[in-house]
């Protein structure tokens, strides 16, 4: 899978016949938008077929003039799409990073692999996705004769999207140590850092193909108003050679990551099951609140694998397919309009991302919301400090007072406990007389800032 997927390396080839002296004259620019990769033919006669064609069609020689792949409908439908896929996924991962920057005690190890999934997104869709878009509307590379730009478009997507994709891993697996082994050393910060060290230099490895085999070619085409055109695409060594990439691709970034994310929630969830069901006696209405934070648990993590695996797997099919066999033959339009959908659904996850991720987990929520107070006090009113908090109340005990939160050992790192108390009749269970049959002895307390 080439994660910018550059059209012209989708192209039927063009041959020698093509350039034939007994040529029809009514040849026309159709031709010169199927680009190939491998265009050796084209990069010598580009001019002639210019020039030496008696009839071209008018239509298509303003269309190439203006550098217009589609139709105008079509052409300003994808700019609105885009345009909403950049605005919402900067806003909402903007918003993770700098609740961190505000906050020193959200600086967590944990916190560390959110942050580095929302820089990631936040490149894709301040860098990649507009690039994207000029490409996908553009004929030919509108970016001037520059090379290493050429280059790093398709480059950097890569390796935001291998980045994105090795984090959200990296937080299932997390999640998984701390919750089904939480007796164990967590992940300190310093080796959290290092550990995004290594996955960014691991994404960049895995991308490093875009940045060889991509190439920007020079044409002169003596068109009026347009002397020269430049073209951004992949010139592969090999036949198929993009399409192995795909494969390989398709196993590494996507089959791998879904594995191992559902795998992982899933032995959550049946941690939490098994602890829930195997605690000590507890009276109806805490089972009924357990209950239904696991409900809300499970949800939100068969969410997060479900979104993840809808996202990715239109793109990760289009580039397949079309890398070993194209489907839309001459049709350029339908071509560029498919790719365009299977790619807004990939990027979508950086929209949906800072939601599972950020606004789920409590600390995230109470930062966002403290900015959005900042940004507009009017729109989120703060409860007034003077009101008291209601007391919980139970039968047979007496005097009970909300508890204050458990300060977290890590700044704000929230994990999960289990809680131990030992209590008769007529004696105190945390600092309330309570019949026996009222007290929980063991308490599992799963808090959704931990997940």
């Amino acid at each position: 899978m080439d994660v910018i997927s550059e059209t012209y390396g989708e192209m039927p080839n063009l041959d020698d016949d093509d350039f034939a002296e007994d040529k029809p004259s009514n040849f026309d620019l159709l031709t010169l938008t199927n680009l190939d990769s491998n265009l050796t033919n084209l990069a010598h006669n580009f001019s002639w077929l210019l020039n030496a064609s008696e009839s071209l069609n008018i239509d298509l020689i303003k269309k190439f003039q203006r550098n217009r792949r589609v139709d105008d409908e079509a052409y300003y439908s994808l700019i609105v799409c885009y345009s909403l896929l950049i605005i919402l996924g900067a806003t909402g991962n903007s918003l993770v990073v700098v609740a961190v920057i505000r906050k020193p005690a959200m600086r967590t190890a944990r916190n560390v692999f959110i942050i580095n999934l929302a820089i990631s997104d936040l490149l894709l869709c301040l860098i990649t996705m507009p690039l994207t878009l000029v490409e996908l509307l553009s004929q030919y590379w509108p970016l001037g004769d520059l090379p290493f730009l050429c280059k790093l478009v398709g480059t950097l997507q890569a390796t935001c999207i291998f980045v994105s994709t090795i984090s959200i891993t990296a937080i299932a697996l997390d999640r998984y140590q701390v919750i089904v082994y939480p007796t164990k050393d967590s992940l300190k910060t310093v080796g959290a850092v290092l550990t995004l060290l290594l996955i960014w230099k691991v994404s960049f490895i895995l991308a490093l193909p875009n940045f060889i085999w991509r190439t920007l070619k020079h044409h002169v085409v003596n068109l009026p108003d347009l002397y020269s055109v430049n073209f951004c695409f992949e010139d592969w060594p090999m036949e198929h050679g993009r399409g192995y990439y795909s494969v390989f691709v398709i196993v590494v970034q996507y089959c791998l990551p879904i594995v191992t994310v559902s795998v992982s929630y899933a032995m959550i969830c049946r941690k939490l099951r098994f602890r829930l069901e195997n605690s000590s006696v507890r009276n109806s209405k805490k089972t009924e609140r357990e209950d239904k934070r696991m409900k809300k648990t499970n949800t939100l993590l068969i969410s997060i694998a479900l979104i993840f695996c809808l996202s990715w797997l239109p793109l990760n099919l289009y580039n397949l397919i079309v890398d070993f066999y194209n489907p839309f033959g001459d049709d350029m339009e339908k071509l560029l309009i498919v790719y365009a959908v299977c790619h807004m659904m990939g990027m979508s996850s950086a929209c949906s991302n800072p939601l599972m991720y950020g606004w789920l987990n409590d600390n995230f929520r109470k930062e966002f919301l403290e900015i959005f107070r900042l940004i507009c006090p009017r729109c989120c009113k703060e409860k007034p400090k003077g009101q008291r908090q209601p007391t919980s109340s139970a039968p047979g005990k007496v005097g009970a007072k909300s508890q204050a939160p458990l300060p977290s050992p890590r700044g704000g790192d929230e994990r999960p406990m289990v809680l131990y108390t030992k209590a008769s009749q007529g004696e105190e269970a945390n600092g309330n007389c309570a019949p026996k049959e009222d007290v929980t002895y063991i308490t599992q307390v799963v808090t959704n800032a931990t997940l």
